[in-house]
């Protein structure tokens, strides 16, 4: 009992040193917006997150002139603005599995001289996410002890972009040097009910060297309850040669929007593995905070919450606490 407590009394001081650090930080910001300081201080205090935003922007384009020189013999370097992407570093407490820092990086830049159907995709990050385009939507907190978390580098295909239908065909290389190489189908359709429901309906098919086949479906429903209020469901369920049966996730999430990029929110979510030692591998529920923070394109989101894992038979389901942050960086058009 006293160690349960002393964890969840662990748990709510870090929550506390988050919140101290966000409301420090926004409070600094807004003071520098009514108070503006001198021209060196700025050039000391403002460069760095901005520095860094901008060289991020320039790799990617550089890296998408060099691939797309394979279909023209001159490059300008200025028509590879079209850059637009996402950086996330994620610090995390977890009662079951201590501390961890996950990252992950997404940047896609349309490449002119291949008619614009085609565009450069850099990531790193979870192969199915990757492959899916979905990275914002899988719950942050979902367990994966079998994850693959590497560098991806390739090539889009867009034949057919409309309101509802989206057809893409990508191709690349994954896990850095190994150049495992892999092929993706995806078919994406969205439908809107009416005025406050919209649902999506995507289909991945793939196949990777290391892993052979596999298909991965997912569904997505947006209900908007209120001005303020926000619910959204998501599904998804993959197969194959390395899944055991049908790997699937689940979130439920619901927002309560109080302010100007400000949300309030509580989540449950499950995940499991139908022919897996134990199909159901982990539950829970939290509550989250995610607004912007400092710059109109960095955004902080964090959370506490409760989870039930179990991997194996001999091993008994019991609550664990958990509690992070994750700052997103969004960059690009």
């Amino acid at each position: 009992m006293w160690c349960r407590y002393h964890n969840m009394r662990r748990c709510l001081q870090l929550l506390g040193v988050i919140s101290l650090v966000v409301s420090a930080n926004s409070a600094y910001a807004q003071d520098k917006q009514e108070k503006p300081t001198s021209e060196d201080q700025d050039k000391v205090e403002q460069p760095m997150l901005d520095s860094m935003r901008s060289g991020i922007h320039s790799t990617v384009s550089s890296t998408a002139a060099w691939l797309d020189s394979f279909f023209t013999d001159k490059v300008n370097p200025e028509d590879y603005e079209d850059v637009y992407g996402s950086f996330s570093i994620r610090p995390e407490w977890d009662e079951y599995d201590g501390w961890e820092v996950d990252s992950s990086f997404r940047a896609r830049v349309i490449l002119p001289h291949a008619e614009r159907r085609f565009s450069a995709i850099i990531g790193r990050g979870d192969f199915d996410d990757f492959i899916n385009d979905q990275q914002t939507t899988r719950p942050t907190v979902i367990q994966r002890d079998d994850s693959d978390e590497e560098w991806m580098v390739g090539l889009g295909f867009d034949p057919m972009i409309d309101k509802q239908h989206k057809l893409s065909f990508g191709a690349g290389l994954r896990d850095g040097i190994n150049a495992d190489p892999y092929v993706r189908a995806r078919y994406r359709f969205d439908s809107i009910i009416n005025d406050r429901s919209e649902l999506h309906w995507q289909t991945v098919g793939f196949w990777r060297d290391s892993d052979g086949f596999g298909i991965a479906q997912t569904i997505e429903h947006d209900f908007v309850l209120s001005e303020n209020w926000f619910n959204k469901f998501w599904i998804r369920g993959t197969f194959a040669e390395r899944t055991e049966g049908v790997r699937w996730h689940a979130s439920e999430k619901i927002y309560y929007l109080y302010g100007y990029e400000r949300a309030l929110g509580a989540e449950l979510w499950w995940y499991g593995e139908t022919e897996a030692e134990v199909p159901l591998q982990d539950y829970g529920i939290r509550g989250l905070h995610r607004s912007r923070f400092l710059r109109d394109w960095l955004y902080l989101e964090s959370w506490i919450g409760l989870h039930y894992p179990r991997e194996h038979l001999n091993e008994s389901r019991e609550p664990r606490w958990l509690v992070g942050v994750e700052l997103e960086m969004l960059f690009g058009n």
